[in-house]
C-alpha cells in the first residue's frame, strides 16, 4: 500500500465510509425488527465513535442520548466527535466534577462515576432517554454496567429504549459472553476485512522465543495474576531480548511496548535507554501533564519507544505507531487484540505494523498471538511475513488439500513442504472433538468442516456472541445457517444429527468406523488423485483416499470419485 492510497482512506469528520453507513442502517433496521439490545463490532482504528456520533441525525432522535464509557480519554474523544459532526448539538460530560446540564441532548457519562453514586445516576431520568450507547462494550457484563442498565430498565423484556454496544473485541475471553446483555450482533467487520479493504494497515510479525516458563503463574478471571506474572517475566535477560528484537526487526520505528506492571514498564524502559534508544515509560499513576507531555513527544518523533502497563490499551489513538512489542504475556484474546489495535491505524507514509510476540514456554497455558487474529497455526513464526498473505496461503492450501494438518506448519517455509510430505497429513478429527463424533471432521482456519457427497459440506464456526454457528454449504458461495449451539461439542452433535436425519446416504461415507475405510485405495481413487497432481503416499487407506477426494469434490466441483 503506498502513501497516496493511505491518504485517500483516512477518516474525515464529515464523510462516512461505506461500512459506517452500513452500520448505521443495520442499527436502524435491527430496531425496526424489534431488537432492543445489539452490538456493532468494528476493529480498532475503523471509526466506531464516528458511527454513533451520527445517531442523533440518522436515527432522527427526539429524546436524549446517553453514551457510557469507562475512561476519561474515551469520554473526551466521544464529545469531540459529536461536536465535529454537529457543532449545534449540546453535548456534555458527566464525570467527577463535570455535570451535564439537564437540557444536554447528548450526555457522555463515566461508568465509574454513575455506578458509585446513586444520586448522580438518579439525575438521569430513564424516560428522557431513548438510546444508550456503550463504548468498549466488552466491559458490559461487569456489575458497574449492570447497575446502570437496571436503572434504565434496559434488560427488561418490554423496554422501548435502545441499547447499542460498540466494540472491537466482542469475545471477552473469560467465558462471560456478551449474550448475557445483548441479543445479537447487528453489524460486524473484522480486522482482516478492514486490512484487505485498506482501511487498516497490513501487519507483519516476528516471534521471539524465551526459556522462561509460565507454568507456575496462576490465572484469575481469565488472565494471569499480574504480581506473579511480573516476577517471572521482569528479568534483565528477557528485557534485553526486547531491545535486541527491536533493533533486529523494527529499528527506528515508533514502538509501544506492553508490559505487566509499573516496575516492568520502568525496567524495560531502562533497558532501551541504556542501549541508546530514545524511550520513556507511562503508567496509570503518572500525572496527567507528564503523560500528555510524554505522548506528545512520542507523537512528534522525539521519542521512539514508549513502555506502558494498562494505560495505552484503550483510548490512545496515535496513527504513527508502526511497531507493537508484546512484553506482557496474556491469556486474553480481547487484551491481545486491543494491544495490536494500537498500531493498525493508517498514516501517510506508514507501510505496515510490525508486531513482535515474545513467546515464553508453557505446557499448561495456550496464549493468543497473531495466530488468534489471523487463523494461523498456534506456533507460527511469520519471520517478518505479512500475516494476511500467509493466512491466505494457508487457506488456499486448506481448501485444496484439507487433509494436511496445518497446525504443524510453523514457518512460511513449511508451506512449501506440507503438500508433499506425509508427516504433515492427518485424517483424524482434532483432539478437542474426537470423543464427541463418529465422523470424519477436520479442522479448517476458523472452525471445523465435514465433507459430504455431491460437493456439500457442513461447517462449524464460533460467532461473536461466544456460541457456534452450524452451516451447510452446497457448493460455491451458497451456505445455509442450520442452527446455533452453546458449545463446540453441542455443535458437533447437532451437525452429526443433521447428517443422520437429512443426509442418511452420507452416513456410510463419513463414519470413521466403516470397515471399507481400512481397505486399499481403489484404482479409480488413485486415478483421481493423480489427475489432481496428488501423489499416493505409502500406506494410504481407502477411507483416507475417500476423504481426500471428497474434499477435492467440494473445493473444485469434481464429479464423484467413488
Amino acid at each position: 500500500m503506498n502513501g497516496k492510497t493511505q491518504i485517500r482512506q483516512l477518516q474525515t469528520p464529515c464523510r462516512l465510509r461505506a461500512y459506517q453507513s452500513e452500520a448505521l442502517t443495520a442499527v436502524r433496521d435491527a430496531y425496526r425488527a424489534g431488537k432492543r439490545r445489539v452490538i456493532v463490532s468494528l476493529p480498532t482504528g475503523s471509526g466506531k465513535t464516528v458511527v454513533f456520533a451520527h445517531f442523533p441525525g440518522f436515527l432522527k432522535m427526539k429524546k436524549r442520548l446517553l453514551v457510557l464509557a469507562h475512561r476519561e480519554e474515551l469520554l473526551q474523544q466521544a464529545r469531540d466527535k459529536f461536536r465535529s459532526i454537529d457543532p449545534e448539538l449540546k453535548v456534555e460530560i458527566e464525570q467527577a466534577t463535570s455535570h451535564a446540564a439537564a437540557d444536554a441532548k447528548v450526555v457522555i457519562a463515566s461508568v465509574p462515576t454513575l455506578a458509585r453514586s446513586s444520586a448522580r445516576l438518579s439525575r438521569l431520568q430513564p424516560d428522557e432517554f431513548s438510546i444508550v450507547v456503550v463504548d468498549e462494550a466488552h466491559h458490559a457484563v461487569a456489575p458497574s454496567y449492570r447497575r446502570i442498565f437496571d436503572h434504565f430498565g434496559l434488560l427488561e423484556p418490554s423496554v422501548s429504549r435502545y441499547l447499542i454496544g460498540f466494540t472491537a473485541t466482542p469475545r471477552r475471553g473469560d467465558k462471560q459472553g456478551l449474550g448475557e446483555v445483548f441479543e445479537e450482533v447487528c453489524y460486524a467487520r473484522d480486522m482482516r476485512e478492514m486490512i484487505a479493504e485498506r482501511y487498516l494497515c497490513p501487519i507483519t510479525g516476528w516471534r521471539v522465543d524465551t526459556d522462561l516458563s509460565l507454568d507456575n503463574v496462576k490465572v484469575r478471571h481469565g488472565d494471569f495474576i499480574e504480581s506473579q506474572l511480573a516476577r517471572v517475566v521482569n528479568m534483565p535477560l528477557r528485557n534485553s531480548l526486547l531491545v535486541k528484537a527491536y533493533r533486529d526487526f523494527a529499528p527506528g520505528r515508533r514502538a509501544i511496548v506492553f508490559c505487566v506492571d509499573v516496575a516492568h514498564a520502568k525496567d524495560v524502559h531502562r533497558a532501551f535507554a541504556e542501549a541508546g534508544i530514545r524511550a520513556a515509560p507511562v503508567w496509570g499513576e503518572l500525572s496527567r501533564d507528564q503523560r500528555r507531555s510524554t505522548l506528545a513527544a512520542f507523537s512528534a518523533g522525539e521519542i521512539d519507544v514508549v513502555t506502558n502497563c494498562n494505560v495505552l490499551t484503550e483510548g490512545f489513538d496515535e496513527p504513527r505507531v508502526d511497531c507493537v512489542i508484546m512484553a506482557r504475556p496474556t491469556k486474553s484474546k480481547l487484551l491481545y487484540a486491543q494491544m495490536v489495535g494500537r498500531g493498525t491505524r493508517l498514516h501517510p507514509g506508514k507501510k505496515n505494523l510490525v508486531v513482535i510476540d515474545v513467546a515464553d514456554n508453557s505446557r499448561t497455558h495456550q496464549l493468543p498471538g497473531l495466530h488468534s487474529l489471523f487463523n494461523l497455526p498456534l506456533n507460527m513464526n511469520l519471520n517478518g511475513g505479512n500475516a494476511m498473505e500467509i493466512e491466505r496461503q494457508i487457506e488456499r492450501l486448506n481448501r485444496a488439500q484439507p487433509w494436511i494438518d496445518t497446525s504443524r506448519i510453523q514457518t512460511p517455509q513449511d508451506l512449501k513442504l506440507a503438500a508433499e510430505r506425509i508427516e504433515f497429513f492427518n485424517f483424524e478429527p482434532p483432539a478437542e472433538i474426537r470423543d464427541c463424533t463418529r465422523n470424519t471432521w477436520n479442522a479448517v482456519p476458523g472452525g471445523y468442516r465435514l465433507g459430504l457427497p455431491e460437493g456439500e459440506w457442513i461447517s462449524i464456526e464460533p460467532n461473536l456472541l461466544d456460541t457456534w454457528d452450524i452451516r451447510l454449504s452446497t457448493g460455491g458461495e451458497t451456505t445455509l445457517l442450520l442452527s446455533h449451539a452453546v458449545s463446540l461439542a453441542a455443535a458437533v452433535e447437532a451437525a452429526d444429527r443433521f447428517v443422520a436425519l437429512h443426509r442418511p446416504d452420507a452416513r456410510r461415507l463419513v463414519e470413521r468406523s466403516a470397515r471399507w475405510r481400512n481397505e486399499l485405495p481403489s484404482d479409480k481413487q488413485k486415478e483421481v488423485l493423480a489427475r489432481n497432481g496428488i501423489r499416493v503416499p505409502a500406506g494410504l487407506k481407502r477411507g483416507q483416499a475417500a476423504q481426500m477426494i471428497a474434499h477435492l469434490v467440494s473445493a473444485r466441483s469434481l464429479g464423484s470419485a467413488r
